[in-house]
C-alpha cells in the first residue's frame, strides 16, 4: 500500500503558463503574474531600455500616452529545445495598457518524432496554442526561431491576438517552418503542420454618453452587446499534410509568415510594402541604378542616405536571388502581412534579418533582444 504524499496535490495543468504585464509608477513595467509547469519554461532575460522622446512637440489639450522606460524580454523555453509527441503547451499573455514585451526563443523550437507505433496508427499531435491580449499603446514583439518538425511528427499550433486597436496597441510577429533535419536528409517529412494566426480588434466601439443613452432604451442591453463584439482584423492558415509535402512547396526549405498591425510598428510595416513595390518586375527594366555598368561612383563624393538605401537595396536583391528568397506584403484591413520563403534557413535569416536591421524599429523599440531569431 503506497503511503499518501507529504506535499500537497498541484492544480497546475502540464504545459500551462501565464503572464501579466503591468506598468507602475511613473513607468516601471512589472509582471504581475508570470508562472509556467513542465514542459513549458518561462526564462525572464534583462530587460531594454527605452530612450526618452524629445520634447519638441507643441503643448495639447491631451496627455500624450505613457512610455515605459523599458521592455522585459521572455524566452519561451521547453526542456530538451523541442516538443515531445502528445506535449500540449498553452500560454496566456496579457499587456496591460502602455506596457511592452518581447518574446523569443533561444533556437528553433523541435517537434519530435514519436516512438514506434503499429501500422496505421496516426502519431500523437503535439500542440502549442498562444493567447495575448494588448491594451490600449501596448505593443508585444513575438520572434520565435523556425519551427522544426522532425520526420513522422503532427504538429498544430494556435496564436490569437486581441488588441484594442482604436487604443493604439500594436502586435508584430514571425511564424515560420522548416523541412525538418537536412542533416539528416529530411525534407518535409512530417505527418502533418498546422499554423493559425488571429488577429481580433477588441476595441470600445461606443463612448460613454452613447452607452448611456442605448442602456436606458428598450433592448438596450442587448444592442449594447452587439456593439461591443470584437471585429476579425485577420486570419492566416498554413496547412502542410501528407502525403508528398516536398512536392508541393516548389523547392523551398523554409517558409514563415510576418504579420504587423498598430502606430508603433507602422513604419516597418510600410517599409515592407514600399520595398516590394521596389523589386524588379518580369520584363521591365530596373531603374534603381543610375548606371546600369555598375561604375565604381567617385571616392571624392559624400553619399546621400537616399545613395546608400539604394546600394543596400540592390545588394539585397542579388542575395535574394543567389538564396532563391521569394516573397510579397500586402496591406489588410490595416495590417500588413509579409510572406516569403528560401531554399534553406540561413538564406531566410539573412534577408529578414537584413529587412529589420535596415528599418531598425525593432531595435530601437524592442532591443537586440528582438532581432535573435535572425542571428
Amino acid at each position: 500500500m503506497s503511503k499518501p504524499s507529504p506535499f500537497p496535490s498541484s492544480s497546475s495543468t502540464p504545459g500551462a503558463g501565464s503572464v501579466h504585464l503591468t506598468l507602475q509608477p511613473p513607468s516601471h513595467p512589472v509582471f504581475s503574474t508570470l508562472s509556467f509547469s513542465y514542459p513549458l519554461k518561462l526564462v525572464v532575460s534583462a530587460s531594454h531600455r527605452i530612450p526618452s522622446l524629445p520634447s519638441t512637440s507643441p503643448p495639447s489639450s491631451s496627455p500624450p500616452p505613457l512610455r515605459p522606460s523599458s521592455v522585459p524580454l521572455i524566452f519561451l523555453l521547453s526542456y530538451g529545445g523541442g516538443l515531445v509527441a502528445g506535449d500540449h503547451i498553452s500560454l496566456s499573455i496579457t499587456l496591460s495598457p502602455s506596457t511592452r514585451l518581447t518574446v523569443a526563443t533561444q533556437g528553433s523550437t523541435k517537434i519530435f518524432r514519436p516512438p514506434p507505433l503499429p501500422p496505421s496508427t496516426p502519431p500523437p499531435l503535439t500542440r502549442q496554442d498562444i493567447r495575448v491580449g494588448i491594451g490600449a499603446h501596448a505593443a508585444l514583439w513575438l520572434a520565435p526561431d523556425p519551427c522544426q518538425p522532425y520526420a513522422h511528427s503532427r504538429y498544430a499550433q494556435s496564436q490569437i491576438f486581441e488588441l484594442d486597436v482604436q487604443g493604439g496597441a500594436s502586435v508584430g510577429l514571425i511564424d515560420w517552418v522548416c523541412e525538418g533535419r537536412t542533416a539528416r536528409g529530411e525534407k518535409w517529412a512530417c505527418e502533418g503542420w498546422r499554423g493559425r494566426n488571429e488577429v481580433w480588434d477588441v476595441s470600445a466601439s461606443v463612448t460613454q454618453d452613447s452607452r448611456d443613452e442605448i442602456v436606458a432604451t428598450r433592448s438596450g442591453k442587448e444592442e449594447l452587446e452587439t456593439k461591443k463584439k470584437k471585429r476579425l482584423v485577420l486570419r492566416d492558415n498554413i496547412i502542410l499534410t501528407t502525403p508528398n509535402i516536398s512536392s508541393r512547396v516548389d523547392g523551398l526549405g523554409i517558409f514563415g509568415t510576418v504579420i504587423l498591425i498598430g502606430p508603433l510598428l507602422a513604419p516597418l510595416a510600410q517599409f515592407f510594402v514600399s520595398e516590394f513595390k521596389l523589386l524588379p518586375r518580369i520584363g521591365a527594366r530596373d531603374w534603381s541604378s543610375g548606371n546600369s555598368q555598375g561604375s565604381a561612383a567617385d571616392p571624392d563624393l559624400v553619399e546621400t542616405e537616399e545613395e546608400r538605401r539604394a546600394r543596400w537595396r540592390r545588394k539585397r536583391q542579388e542575395r535574394e536571388k543567389k538564396d532563391g528568397v521569394l516573397w510579397t506584403a500586402a496591406s489588410v484591413r490595416g495590417a500588413v502581412v509579409v510572406k516569403f520563403g528560401a531554399r534553406e534557413v540561413e538564406g531566410a535569416k539573412v534577408w529578414l534579418g537584413d529587412m529589420l536591421m535596415e528599418e531598425g524599429t525593432i531595435e530601437r523599440e524592442f532591443g537586440p533582444g528582438g532581432l535573435m531569431c535572425v542571428k
